[in-house]
C-alpha cells in the first residue's frame, strides 16, 4: 500500500471514531417500563380484572352473553354493551327486574350511541364541555398541557386513559363511611344530572357516576368510559370506585354482560336436528354413489350359450304360428341376399329376381325355379308353404357360408315335408 493509501485509511478510521464518540455523548439511555401484554382470557375480556375482584370480595360472578333471562331478584347486573336492547321486550323486562329489587350498573355509552339516558331512567346526561371556564380555571395552561402529554403517553403505552380526581359530595351518603376523593382513570363522555341521587362522584366538569332509586332497586350509571377496563381498574383508586359503584358485599350475586353472542348456525342445527342432518347426509351420499361412475356394470352379464338347432326351429315355428309370418319371410330373403353379395362375385350388379335366384342356385346346387319362388313374396301363404319357403331360404344361406363352401359338397337334399 502506498503512503497516500495509508493516509486515507487513517483519516477514515478517525472520522468513524469521532462519529461514535459524538453519538454516545448526544444520546441518553433511560429505562422505560413497558407493560406485559395480556394473555388468554385477560386479553379477550376487558372485564376480566373486575370479575376476579368481585370474586375476591366474596361475590358470586357469572358471565352472560345474552339477556334472554335476567339475574335473580336482589342481584347486580353490569352492562357494557349497547346490544343489550337489540330485541323487543328486553327493555321492559329490565325495568320490571329493577323495580322488583335489582341493582343495575351500566356504562353510560351502553344506553345509546350518543350516551343519552332513556326517558324512564330518573336521571339525565349532557355533553361534556371540555373547554369550559371551570376547566380552564382549575389548572394553569402549562400544567394542563404537561398533564395532557403525560396522559396521552400513558394511553399509548396501554396503561389506561387519562386520570383525574373525583369526589363524593358531603350531602350524600358515602360508600365507605366518610366522603373521600378517588383518583380514577378513564375518559368522561357525559355529565350526569339527577334530582335525588343516592350516591354520586363529581369531577371538575360535573358528575360522572350517579346512582338513583327505581322502585325497590336502583340504577348506577358510569360515564367514565374505560374505568372498568382491566388496566384502568388496577390503577390508583379504581378498585375502590368499582366496589362503590357495584355496592359489593360478601355473598352478592353479580352478572356481567358485555357482548351479545349467539350459537353458530351449524352448531345450532347440529344440536337441534342431528338425526335429520345424518339422514340427509346419508341420502345425499347414496344418491352420489348411485349416479357415480362404476368400474363394472350394474348387473352381471349373463353367461353366453349357443342356442341349439332344435330350439331355433321351435322358436321359429312358434313365431310363425303366432302371426302371419310375412315379416320372418322378408327377413330370411334379406339375410340370403346379404350373404350372396358377400359370397358371389358380381351379385350386386344383377337386377332381375330370376338372375339372382339362378346365381344363388348355381352356387348352392339348389333348384333355381324353386329358390326363385321361395324368394318371391308369397300370395296368401299358408303355414305349410311358408315353412317350406323359409326352410329353403335358410338352407341356401347356410350353403353360401364360407366354411360350408370349403367343406365337401353334398348332394342337394329334398324339401322338408311337414310332420
Amino acid at each position: 500500500m502506498t503512503r497516500v493509501g495509508w493516509v486515507l485509511t487513517a483519516l477514515t478510521a478517525a472520522l468513524i471514531a469521532a462519529l461514535i464518540a459524538w453519538f454516545m455523548r448526544s444520546i441518553e439511555w433511560v429505562e422505560v417500563e413497558v407493560p406485559t401484554p395480556a394473555r388468554g382470557e385477560a386479553a379477550r375480556d376487558r372485564f376480566y380484572v373486575a370479575k376476579q375482584l368481585a370474586r375476591r370480595l366474596g361475590a358470586s360472578v357469572s358471565t352472560v352473553h345474552d339477556l334472554e333471562r335476567l339475574p335473580p331478584a336482589g342481584a347486580t347486573l353490569v352492562i357494557g354493551s349497547r346490544r343489550w336492547s337489540m330485541f323487543p321486550g328486553r327493555e321492559a323486562a329490565l325495568r320490571r327486574w329493577i323495580d322488583a329489587g335489582g341493582h343495575l350498573v351500566i356504562l353510560q355509552s351502553a344506553w345509546s350511541a350518543d350516551g343519552n339516558t332513556p326517558r324512564w331512567v330518573p336521571m339525565r346526561s349532557a355533553p361534556l364541555r371540555r373547554d369550559g371556564p371551570a376547566g380552564a380555571a382549575s389548572r394553569p395552561a402549562a400544567a394542563a398541557s404537561d398533564a395532557a402529554d403525560i396522559e396521552a403517553f400513558l394511553a399509548l403505552l396501554g396503561r389506561g386513559g387519562p386520570c383525574d380526581d373525583f369526589v363524593e359530595p358531603d350531602w350524600i351518603d358515602p360508600a365507605f363511611g366518610a366522603a373521600r376523593r378517588y383518583r380514577l382513570c378513564g375518559e368522561a363522555i357525559r355529565v350526569l344530572h339527577s334530582g335525588a341521587p343516592t350516591w354520586l362522584l363529581r369531577g371538575s366538569e360535573g358528575a360522572v357516576a350517579v346512582r338513583v332509586g327505581y322502585g325497590r332497586g336502583d340504577i348506577t350509571a358510569n360515564a367514565l368510559d374505560g374505568s372498568f377496563d382491566n388496566r384502568a381498574l388496577v390503577r390508583d383508586d379504581g378498585v375502590l370506585a368499582f366496589a362503590a359503584m357495584l355496592q359489593l358485599r360478601d355473598g352478592d350475586t353479580v352478572w356481567f354482560f358485555d357482548q351479545e353472542t349467539r350459537a353458530r348456525l351449524l352448531t345450532l342445527l347440529w344440536d337441534e336436528g342431528a338425526p335429520a342432518l345424518l339422514l340427509s347426509g346419508a341420502a345425499i351420499l347414496l344418491l352420489l354413489w348411485r349416479s357415480g361412475t362404476r368400474f363394472g356394470p350394474l348387473i352381471a352379464d349373463a353367461a353366453k350359450a349357443r342356442r341349439s338347432v332344435g330350439e331355433q326351429v321351435r322358436r321359429t315355428a312358434a313365431f310363425i304360428a303366432a302371426g302371419g309370418g310375412a315379416a320372418l319371410h322378408r327377413a330370411s330373403v334379406r339375410a340370403l341376399e346379404e350373404e350372396a353379395r358377400r359370397s358371389i362375385a358380381g351379385y350386386a350388379n344383377l337386377l332381375g329376381a330370376r338372375e339372382r335366384a339362378a346365381a344363388i342356385a348355381r352356387t348352392t346346387r339348389e333348384d333355381a325355379a324353386a329358390l326363385g319362388a321361395a324368394m318371391s313374396p308369397l300370395q296368401r301363404p299358408d303355414r305349410h308353404r311358408l315353412a317350406m319357403a323359409i326352410a329353403r331360404l335358410e338352407r341356401a344361406r347356410r350353403a353360401l357360408l364360407p366354411d360350408r363352401r370349403r367343406s365337401s359338397r353334398r348332394p342337394p337334399s329334398s324339401d322338408p315335408s311337414p310332420s
